[in-house]
């Protein structure tokens, strides 16, 4: 396929419905390039992993650590078990946005299968992991 004429061919096979090519002269469009110059791309997208650095605030201690944002918040509870020793089902996270927060406060990380990406969390944000407090209610209580 190497002219404009042989794509309109493909037309005589009725029963064709999928056509893949690759590396054929037609598409590398020569002819447009020689009259109109190349063209800077659209826009520019970068899929790779996006890192953030937080700082994760559990009491009185701080720990600076670097976050995958395509990771989930339920990633991101195991990876904090591991440095803070607490059980997943233990604690609570909440996302302290250092421009926002005055106006919003923290949010919580409900969502354990939810991208930490969608929460828009940045470098220098904070994640406040907080114990969770089993209530003990008696009748005594009362």
């Amino acid at each position: 396929l190497s002219q404009w004429e042989d794509i309109e061919r493909l037309n005589f096979f009725p029963k064709l419905e999928d056509v893949k090519a690759q590396g054929m002269p037609l598409l590398q469009y020569h002819v447009l390039v020689s009259k109109y110059g190349h063209l800077a791309p659209l826009a520019e997208v970068d899929l790779s992993p996006r890192c953030t650095v937080v700082d994760v605030r559990c009491g009185d201690r701080v720990e600076p650590v670097t976050l995958r944002l395509e990771q989930t918040v339920g990633d991101l509870k195991k990876q904090l078990k591991a440095l803070l020793h607490l059980p997943t089902n233990g604690i609570r996270l909440f996302h302290v946005d250092k421009e926002m927060s005055s106006m919003f406060g923290p949010e919580e990380l409900k969502c354990s299968f939810r991208a930490l990406h969608s929460y828009s969390i940045q470098d220098g944000d904070e994640i406040l992991v907080v114990p969770k407090v089993k209530n003990r209610c008696s009748s005594s209580d009362f």
